[in-house]
């Protein structure tokens, strides 16, 4: 070996320069580092407690929106379902913002508090002052994220900025909330899931709010739904396990340590009715001491400590919105799946299992583990998780079971369920995702002159008030004749953000498009993968006066000047440079060996999940 790397040093000592030496490294760098770049597994968690601030509108107008004060039980629901470790306060809004029940461990204590305190909630004030709501819920929270909670703030509202008669007044408010004070609110980290209770509410300010922090935007006209759209905002602003519930029927194992059903009950409902294993039945007025039983007109949310473990089932009428929610140890967990996405952007779903917070890797269990991702509207389809590193899974054995979803994605509110299940355990979490048809990119063509050529210069440029540009990767396809090409774009005007790409070989009488692809963050944090649809190019024609090729000027050829006659330096000693010559090369080398082996370990990679495909769809 001393002999061959003496052999490999004197040929780069003989014949290439030490300049020479740094280029090759550079380029030799800058391959093999996206490379092993691809293998990474990144997977953001999310915190597993929840702070949840909760806003409710009482001005005038809810008498007519609101008549039968729906708000009450929706928020009881809402405080019934909040796990016991998690953080909450409620403020109701008009012209103050005034605790209704100030922030604190959603304990027994707290729950029963906040259930005595929702009677007072009412429909009587003058204004609408939902600035001075969003300032009293983050008033705690400082300015910065925090690691212990996921900080989420529901805002209720039938209305928009009310808090004058003079309409500039209101004007000024608005603007301020959705630049200073949002700004305040996104450095918190909190995002805002917004409810628009009236077709009259000004919907584009509500949705800017959850957009831009990544909360979720309902809106009815019928305050009969509120309790529903409470739910599905709880599933988004708190981590609880569920099981799936099948033709009213669910499996508990014996790692669970309590569990709550909820039940919605169709106007003119027989009682509902629990079964045990073991065929025992009880109701709301016949029911043993472990079980809590809170009745409202629209539902029952039913608590059961130490349930048996086996089989159970519930005699009610079936809906999509009841739910088996548990507190176990035993968890399916995701990373941070956004609740809003652009069209073009792809979903990165990752599941795994974690016991007492601590992700499970061993394969002896996981591999009577069948994960799923499902995906029941718009569209309806199935995918089965595997962590073999292939079909889309970033890295085998790792305990990590991802899958990437874009082609079935569609405008609007698309719903997934996620699902881990064994012969002995089943776990469930409900997500949805709203698709929102808004540009993250917009393009631009020039034409320009150098010299006696003519340009066309395509500008592209990201939509900043969704995207954090600082720190973006971008590129590009052409596409001429239904034929793509990759093109580089340049940067070419850093105070403007724009990235450019210059020829003089387009015809404006030909149809082109551009594709880009950006990897990037929004301005709230939320990473972005971002492929634009096809974007068609209007070339200009050019000018005549550009096809005119400038007049060359006479060139007058000058005398030499005498150059002066230095020494030329002596060339250092062999022993001073010899130890930096042999590392440089020993770091090269062993950069050409480990490219050579990720290339043929990606080479085998491919093969393997080539014949993995095929099999699949044999089976298929």
């Amino acid at each position: 070996m001393p002999i061959i790397f003496a052999s490999v040093r004197q040929f780069f000592t003989d014949t290439i320069s030490f300049s020479s030496f740094v280029l090759l490294l550079t380029v030799l760098l800058t391959l093999l580092l996206p490379a092993t770049g691809l293998t990474a597994q990144q997977v953001e968690q999310q915190p597993q407690t929840s702070d949840v601030r909760v806003l409710i509108d009482v001005s005038g107008s809810m008498k007519k929106n609101d008549p039968a004060n729906l708000r009450l039980p929706a928020l009881r629901l809402l405080v019934g379902l909040l796990p016991p470790d998690s953080t909450a306060g409620v403020w109701t809004f008009g012209t103050r913002a005034e605790p209704l029940i100030r922030p604190g461990v959603t304990n027994n204590k707290w729950k029963a508090e906040a259930r005595k305190a929702s009677t007072k909630i009412h429909s009587r004030d003058l204004f609408t002052n939902i600035g001075l709501a969003l300032e009293a819920a983050i008033a705690d929270w400082g300015d910065k994220p925090s690691r212990l909670h996921q900080r989420s703030i529901i805002l209720l509202t039938d209305g928009m900025i009310d808090i004058s008669k003079d309409k500039s007044k209101n004007a000024a408010e608005r603007k301020r909330i959705l630049t200073t004070l949002l700004a305040r609110i996104e450095k918190t980290g909190a995002s805002i899931h917004t409810i628009a209770l009236s077709a009259n509410a000004d919907h584009d300010f509500l949705q800017q709010l959850s957009t831009k922090t990544d909360g979720g935007y309902e809106q009815t006209d019928n305050a009969e739904q509120l309790e529903r759209i409470f739910l599905r905002l709880f599933e988004k602003t708190t981590r609880r396990d569920t099981v799936p519930l099948v033709n009213n029927t669910f499996l508990v194992d014996d790692s669970i340590m309590e569990l709550t059903l909820l039940v919605f009950k169709p106007k003119g409902a027989k009682p509902t009715e629990v079964v045990e294993p073991g065929r025992k039945k009880y109701t709301r007025g016949k029911k043993p001491s472990y079980v809590k039983w809170q009745a409202e007109k629209n539902y029952d949310l039913i608590t059961i400590s130490r349930p048996k473990p086996g089989e159970w089932s519930i005699n009610a009428q079936t809906d999509p919105d009841n739910r088996v929610m548990i507190v176990t140890n035993l968890q399916i967990q995701t990373n941070r799946i956004p609740n809003n996405l652009f069209a073009g952007e792809t979903l990165n779903i990752s599941l795994f299992m974690t016991n007492d917070n601590k992700k499970i890797t061993d394969d002896d269990f996981l591999q009577f583990i069948s994960f799923s991702a499902r995906q029941t509207s718009p569209n309806k389809k199935r995918w089965f998780l595997h962590d073999n590193g292939l079909r889309g899974d970033a890295e085998a054995h790792d305990g990590i079971y991802n899958v990437q979803v874009r082609k079935t994605l569609e405008i609007g509110k698309n719903n997934f369920v996620f699902q881990a299940s064994s012969e002995t355990f089943q776990r469930e979490i409900n997500h949805s995702v709203l698709v929102h048809d808004i540009n993250l990119i917009s393009t631009r063509v020039d034409q320009i002159q150098k010299g006696p050529k003519n340009y066309h210069q395509i500008f592209v440029s990201p939509n900043l008030e969704f995207i954090n540009a600082r720190k973006m990767k971008i590129s590009a396809q052409l596409i001429e004749n239904g034929q793509p090409r990759n093109i580089e774009l340049n940067r070419a005007n850093p105070p403007l953000l724009e990235w450019s790409y210059e020829s003089d070989a387009l015809d404006p009488d030909k149809d082109y498009q551009i594709v880009i692809h950006m990897l990037t963050r929004t301005r709230s944090g939320r990473p972005v993968n971002y492929t634009s649809r096809p974007i068609p190019l209007t070339l200009p024609k050019f000018d005549n006066l550009l096809l005119e090729p400038e007049t060359e000027k006479p060139q007058v050829e000058k005398a030499p000047e005498k150059i002066a006659e230095t020494a030329e330096p002596a060339a250092p000693a062999e022993e001073d440079s010899g130890w930096m010559m042999g590392i440089i090369i020993a770091v090269i080398v062993n950069l050409i060996v480990g490219i050579i082996g990720w290339l043929a370990w990606r080479k085998w990679k491919l093969k393997r999940e080539l014949a993995y495909e095929e099999l699949m769809e044999e089976l298929e």
